[in-house]
């Protein structure tokens, strides 16, 4: 025995503790497992406001995408579905590739890459001897709005006036949006058919005289049906009727042609008739042309025959409404 004492300490025997041996022989089988019920369960322990879970990880967020992706178009896509593929809106896509598709969205076609962009806006490509600020007058946002932008890359500090920015770079302009093409702004009327010789050899000469339209429309197919692109202001102001080849188009009210020919924007074979009352009505991607400049119309007259001519994807008529007072319209609105 050992003797411990120390001051103010009262000496105690201290016994050493010897482990006892197992000496019963080794299994000679494996031991039998537990059920699971014999398992302890896990419960949340709750102490000092901490709680402990049994399905512990950890959740990585997603990252904000801040520049450019590339998608291949495939066929069947259209705008409107595209841009429901990365959430954002159909003119996102057509600004951020506006050099790419002339500002028109029957230019998109299979097997072509378009940008997507991080956010809705537009892509602009910088031309050198250009100051930030007038760029982003021409968006309708502030400078600051693209300097800000992480994925442009340029420094925050950067004088708008005077940014050293590398002629043909691509920049993001969130929430930018653009003017149509001032050639879709072009209205054709009785008197003044000859400003559409801008657009192709369908222009006409002033007519005099002719028909007028009751203001109530009919469909210009048999087929109701809108299976292409469908209104999109500022972008697609049209809806996109499909139907088979060759197939009759109708005038959608009483009038005179003023347009009958060939687009050379990709509207291929279009016809335009003026209705007298302030309204147009546009007819594009035609197969056939079946009346002339000129000629009086009435609602329900074949005018045309379905095609896909120009820039278009799939037999289709892409049928416009006009008015004076309200400019394009959607023509879902108007027909019965």
């Amino acid at each position: 025995m050992l003797g411990v004492a120390a001051a103010g300490v009262r000496a105690r025997a201290v016994t050493p503790v010897r482990p006892k041996i197992d000496e019963s022989p080794p299994p000679t089988s494996a031991p039998a497992l537990l059920n699971i019920e014999d398992l302890p369960s896990f419960v949340v322990a709750e102490e000092a406001g901490i709680s402990r879970l049994s399905d512990v990880h950890t959740i990585i967020p997603t990252r904000p995408r801040l520049g450019l992706l590339k998608y291949q178009v495939q066929l069947g896509d259209t705008l409107f579905g595209i841009a429901d593929k990365f959430g954002l809106k159909p003119e996102s896509i057509l600004w951020g590739n506006w050099y790419e598709l002339d500002g028109d969205p029957h230019f998109i076609a299979p097997g072509q890459d378009l940008n997507i962009l991080p956010v809705d806006g537009a892509l602009h490509r910088w031309s050198a001897g250009e100051g930030l600020n007038g760029v982003a007058s021409f968006y309708g946002v502030t400078a600051r709005d693209i300097l800000d932008w992480p994925g442009n890359n340029i420094d925050p500090a950067m004088d708008p006036a005077n940014p050293d920015i590398k002629e043909g770079s691509g920049l993001i302009v969130p929430g930018g949006k653009r003017q149509p093409p001032s050639w879709q702004l072009v209205r054709i009327t009785r008197s003044n058919p000859g400003v559409a010789s801008i657009l192709g050899p369908g222009a006409c000469a002033a007519v005099s005289n002719g028909p007028t339209g009751d203001g109530v429309f009919g469909w210009p197919s048999t087929t109701k049906a809108v299976t292409g692109n469908p209104y999109i202001p500022g972008v697609h102001e049209a809806i996109d009727i499909g139907g088979g080849a060759g197939s009759g188009i109708f005038a959608s009210d009483d009038g005179v042609v003023v347009y009958a020919g060939w687009n050379d924007w990709g509207y291929g074979y279009t016809v335009v008739i003026d209705h007298g009352n302030g309204w147009q009505t546009l007819y594009a991607h035609n197969g056939q042309i079946k009346v002339g400049c000129g000629q009086a119309v009435t609602q329900g007259s074949v005018i045309a025959g379905m095609g896909c001519t120009g820039k278009c994807s799939g037999t289709h008529v892409h049928f416009e409404m006009r008015s004076d007072t309200f400019g394009r319209v959607n023509p879902l609105n108007f027909l019965p």
